[in-house]
Formats: structure tokens, C-alpha cells, sequence
């Protein structure tokens, strides 16, 4: 395994979310160990995504107490999804184009991208005929909800997902013909390697981008979390239980704030802020539970869970 240095990443005024989803990934050990496996010269590659984010976690590896610059990472990020990173993007956008943009690579590349991999079947069935149809679909975050009706212990919400069918309405049943109601179920078939968890921290009020707000709410994660609950087969004899080992958090309002990562490394947590890296505590970590009353202190936003062998 690739050992492994702790160094900050410059921030050209934008890119603290980059830099915080880079010290996540980094952190990945699979992911460490896989990257410097891709081939500098394979010229069937659609993009350039794989091969910067090898050189830039090359660079981060070397012992150099200087901070590494991921603006060749980023400008493979703009060309990938043919937009720029000049403002500020949300943590799970920047995570989404750097492990799509290596899902849609190919060789080890595409193998990395899949690390995330979750496989769920959703169950859709109209409350009128009762007919059941089943779809497979991938995603690579599970998104954990924040509600006055939900549990602010992230193992009790967990649990509670074994109960998460949702009804909505306007839907129009085709094999009864008519517009009636469904219930929705989904069930996750298998689980990879390595987990992301997404708060959902932000929500809509309103109609206008005004009305887009951030909640603070608590949520507290173990730093040892059983998914078994989620599984369609929850008896199935497999690894279930997965191990804390990266916090994504932001600081500040939806508008204007701050990302930091914290990542966990044989028992020793770092805190990443841009150019400056250093060793902090698990109380630390747990200081992004919630915001209080300011929204001062960073909130995770993104946690990252490796499977535990046992």
C-alpha cells in the first residue's frame, strides 16, 4: 500500500470543496493503491480526469511539506463536464464529476469509479391493483435525510431505513390504466468497498434559488456503522459492518462558506483546510454533529466509510 503523507492542496479561491474531495479521495486507501496503476499513454481514455488525479496524489504522497496544486486536476474536471470550477461548488457535485468521469474511463480507471458502486432494487407498487414492478438501478451516495420526524443518531436512521417506503401521487398506473398512487420501496442488493453517506443539508423552501436554505441540525455518526438494515436480504452472510475513515464539512451559509475534510489514518484523525494540514482529535471530528446557533463551526456534509474486515 502507498504510505501515507498528509499535504494541503493551494486554493485558487474557489476550489476549497475541490481540495476537500480530493484529501477524502486521497484518503481512500483502494483508491490510492489503484491510481498509480493507470496508464500514463492509454489513448482509448475519453478524458484526462484519471491520469491528473494520479499525478496530483503522486505529488501528495512526497514527503514535501508544501502544498500541491490541483489545478491541472481541475482543468481535466472543466473539460470533463464542459463547465468551469469558477464558483464555489457543492461536495457531492465535485465527488460526482471526479468518480463518474473515472466510471466512464476505462481499465483501471473505470475500476476505481466503481469502488462506490451500490446496487439498489427499487419496488414500485399502485395502491389500486396492486401490481409490483421492480427496477435495478447504481448510485454511489446513500443520502441521509434531516427531519423533525427522523432520528438525529445516524445508526438509529439507518435502522429506520428498513421502513423507508414513500407514497406519492399523479402517477398513472399502465396496467390498470389509472391515475392513482404508488408506494415506493428501495432495498440495496450489494454493498462495495467503501460507502458515501450524503447529509442532506440543503433544501429548497421555496420556488426561487432565494429560498434555498442550509440546516445545522444534528446528526450524529458512530465512528463503527452496521448497513445491514438496508439490505433487501439483511440475513445474507456479508460484511455489513464499515469503519469511519473521512468527514467532509462546510462552514457558513449555502451562499458563502468554507469546506474542510477530515481524514482518518491508522487511528490518527488530520484536518485538511486547504493549504494547512494537521492532527486533530475524534472530539473534533464530532464538533461537526451539528452547527449551533451560527452556523459557525463546519457541519459534515459527506462521510466516508470503509468496509471492516473481520
Amino acid at each position: 500500500s502507498v504510505s501515507y503523507t498528509m499535504r494541503g492542496l493551494i486554493n485558487h479561491g474557489t476550489y476549497c470543496s475541490i481540495n476537500s474531495v480530493v484529501q477524502v479521495l486521497y484518503g481512500t486507501s483502494e483508491l490510492r493503491d489503484l491510481i498509480r496503476l493507470v496508464d500514463d499513454h492509454d489513448h482509448r481514455s475519453p478524458n484526462r480526469v484519471a491520469l491528473k488525479l494520479k499525478r496530483l496524489i503522486y505529488d501528495m504522497t512526497k514527503g514535501n511539506p508544501s502544498p500541491c496544486d490541483p489545478s491541472l486536476l481541475v482543468d481535466a474536471m472543466t473539460s470533463y463536464r464542459g463547465a468551469p470550477f469558477d464558483v464555489q461548488e457543492d461536495s457531492d457535485v465535485v465527488f460526482k464529476c471526479i468518480i463518474n468521469a473515472l466510471a466512464d474511463d476505462c481499465g483501471i480507471a473505470k475500476r476505481i469509479g466503481s469502488l462506490w458502486d451500490i446496487e439498489n432494487e427499487d419496488r414500485v407498487r399502485c395502491l389500486r391493483c396492486n401490481t409490483v414492478q421492480s427496477t435495478l438501478n447504481k448510485s454511489n451516495t446513500i443520502t441521509v435525510l434531516i427531519g423533525a420526524h427522523l432520528p438525529t443518531e445516524l445508526q438509529d436512521y439507518i435502522k429506520m431505513y428498513t421502513d423507508n417506503t414513500f407514497t406519492t401521487s399523479d402517477y398513472h398506473c399502465t396496467h390498470c390504466h389509472t391515475g392513482t398512487q404508488i408506494e415506493i420501496t428501495s432495498k440495496v442488493l450489494t454493498l462495495p468497498q467503501v460507502v458515501c453517506m450524503r447529509i442532506e443539508r440543503v433544501r429548497n423552501i421555496g420556488r426561487d434559488t432565494a429560498d434555498i436554505v442550509k440546516t445545522g441540525t444534528r446528526c450524529a455518526f458512530p465512528e463503527t456503522l452496521d448497513l445491514k438494515y438496508i439490505m433487501k436480504e439483511p440475513e445474507a452472510t456479508v460484511d455489513t459492518v464499515y469503519k469511519l475513515y473521512a468527514v467532509l464539512a462546510h462552514s457558513g451559509s449555502h451562499y458563502c462558506g468554507h469546506y474542510t475534510a477530515y481524514v482518518r489514518d491508522d487511528d490518527i484523525w488530520y484536518l485538511a483546510d486547504d493549504s494547512h494540514v494537521r492532527v486533530c482529535s475524534w472530539e473534533d471530528v464530532k464538533s461537526t454533529y451539528e452547527a449551533g446557533s451560527m452556523l459557525c463551526n463546519g457541519v459534515a456534509y459527506m462521510l466516508m466509510y470503509h468496509k471492516e474486515h473481520r
